[in-house]
């Protein structure tokens, strides 16, 4: 089996290679190729990976993009259009407009789509025509990519995929002393958008201590997240990244008091090439990248992709009935039956209506910008601007949406 990583020259490589690693014993891994535009980074993060794996599975690089995926039966998607530079003009351009600056949520969201889309479209066209490959995206905004490329490239074998889901699970797992596999959720909701009404352990439904879990630890924290009266109020546990739309003024004041995250994390990557020279074992500073269990719940998903074991990941992917009050085409994260090459999602029920008003209006934004983005559209990208809940005011749009085609206009521009 060969597998391709796209962006082989990220810090995170290294970690997603020892999660190949842990499971090239239940699955047979002949090679995996890396690629990357950053062919300086590539090298010195390639060089490392070789001394990780040693003799396990070849270690190749491609100098082009269909050089790596031809004949792959996976393709993992875990690179940045436009770099860390990218990434600081999300974050800084909507603080200078009194909005948030996040990396895949509101403005900077809409900034980091604009710029991977025509990357995206580029990539996926070559796969289709090369390998035909499952294609397995960490790239960001991953939900918002994963609606384009499922309901506007209309290409099937594309899975958005992200650690925030696998690290819920692990909380709840040692909560109550469990393996991840004896956790189930009602899970559902957008990338970076999703909801919790429902855990089980064991096949016990134990929703009411885990929220009684959750209100202790919060009086513990006070001023740091939702409080407790939140939680009795909406009876979900909602994702981390909510805290940009229930606790916007906090937020943002949080957001421009402090460096920005791009900024930080130019310096932990620095101290992390450094090392990557001559290390031969991961070093602790990438935990401080952020992006913990990525390896797991990439390399888990490709397992259970090539086996008939049948485990259930929480994956974006298209509804088709697992919340019956969300259309069957919204791609949503939800958990899904994997098994021999196949992605199942499974019947939840109905979804809550407080949550439901949250993914209804971010979704429709997900479709006005694919659309301004598809017809080269100003007007549309301003009501996809004007359409979010994090969105700028009528008197700022045209002014924010100039500067963010600005900043982006290698990548894309609109009339």
């Amino acid at each position: 089996m060969r597998i391709a990583v796209i962006g082989g020259g990220s810090s995170y490589t290294p970690e997603l290679v020892k999660g190949l690693l842990d499971i090239s014993e239940d699955v047979r891994i002949d090679e995996v190729i890396f690629y990357d535009v950053d062919e300086e980074k590539q090298k010195v993060v390639v060089d490392f990976v070789k001394r990780l794996v040693k003799d396990r599975f070849k270690v190749l690089i491609s100098d082009t993009f269909e050089g790596a995926v031809v004949d792959a039966k996976y393709v993992i998607f875990q690179f940045r259009p436009g770099g860390l530079k990218g990434r600081e003009n999300d974050e800084g351009i909507p603080l200078k407009h009194g909005l948030i600056g996040q990396e895949t949520t509101g403005v900077g969201g809409f900034s980091a789509a604009l710029r991977a889309f025509p990357v995206i479209e580029e990539y996926v066209d070559t796969v289709r025509k090369t390998s035909n490959a499952t294609i397995i995206n960490f790239t960001n905004p991953s939900g918002h990519i994963t609606e384009f490329v499922r309901n506007y490239l209309e290409y099937e074998k594309f899975i958005g995929l992200c650690n925030v889901p696998i690290n819920f699970i692990r909380e709840i797992a040692e909560m109550f002393s469990a393996r991840l596999e004896d956790v189930f959720l009602k899970y559902y909701g957008l990338n970076h958008l999703s909801f919790i009404e429902k855990v089980f352990v064991k096949g016990e439904d134990v929703t009411e201590k885990v929220f009684e879990n959750l209100k202790l630890k919060l009086s513990n924290i006070p001023d740091e997240d939702f409080p407790a009266w939140f939680y009795d109020s909406v009876r979900i546990i909602v994702n981390p990244y909510l805290r940009y739309y229930l606790m916007e003024k906090k937020m943002f004041k949080k957001i421009s008091s402090h460096e920005l995250r791009a900024r930080e994390v130019m310096k932990i990557e620095k101290e992390l090439f450094e090392k990557y020279r001559t290390a031969t074992e991961i070093p602790e500073e990438l935990t401080k990248r952020g992006g913990s269990m990525y390896s797991t719940a990439a390399a888990h998903l490709i397992r259970d992709l090539e086996t008939d074991e049948g485990k259930i990941h929480i994956v974006n992917t298209r509804n088709n009935g697992s919340i019956e009050n969300l259309p069957d085409d919204y791609v949503l994260e939800i958990p899904c039956y994997v098994r021999s090459g196949r992605v199942h999602t499974l019947s939840q029920g109905k979804g809550d209506h407080f949550a439901l008003s949250f993914i209804h209006a971010v979704k429709m934004y997900e479709r006005l910008t694919i659309e301004a983005y598809l017809k080269r559209s100003k007007k549309l990208a301003l009501k996809a601007l004007l359409s979010h809940p994090l969105g700028p005011d009528v008197e700022d749009a045209k002014d924010l949406l100039e500067e963010i085609l600005e900043a982006n206009r290698e990548y894309v521009k609109l009339e």
